[in-house]
């Protein structure tokens, strides 16, 4: 587009040069949409970089994996509790035909300990498995520490 373009345009009428200004600031909004699309991706990949491997991110991530893990093995041994409570509950009040209505309440609120521990522990064992899947938190699980725990 040369200047005197511009200047048969004008001498055309406005209706002219506002065409050519037009399909200049198409021209311009294009390529300006072009390079956006093709840098986007590169400038969002670099923040989730830096958000991730923020100091503070780093931190609470790999403390959160070792907080995580102890927590998993103190339920685990909660649940080894509340099963052998349950167990010797049954062993000691004999056949169930002969339990009174308070051997059946006991049983009941000592199978629900049990059984809300185990659900507790399924929770932990899932966020724990879904965090461990997740490429900007999984990189900061140490190697002591399982790639993922079972779901009991």
């Amino acid at each position: 587009m040369s200047w005197e373009s511009w200047e048969k345009a004008a001498d055309k009428g406005p209706e002219a040069v506002l065409w050519k200004v037009g399909v200049l600031v198409l021209v311009i909004v294009l390529i300006v949409s072009a390079v956006s699309a093709v840098v986007y991706p590169f400038l969002q990949g670099a923040k989730v970089v830096e958000k991730t491997l923020d100091a503070d991110n780093i931190i609470y991530n790999y403390e959160w994996f070792k907080q995580r893990n102890q927590d998993i093995l103190a339920i685990d041994s909660k649940v080894r509790g509340a099963d052998e409570a349950v167990s010797m509950f049954k062993e000691d009040a004999g056949p169930r035909k002969d339990w009174r209505r308070g051997d059946r309440e006991e049983s009941f609120r000592l199978s629900s300990i049990l059984l809300g521990l185990k659900q507790q522990r399924a929770d932990m064992a899932a966020e724990y498995n879904a965090r461990s899947e997740m490429a900007n938190r999984s990189i900061f699980r140490t190697g002591d520490l399982p790639e993922s725990v079972p779901i009991e």
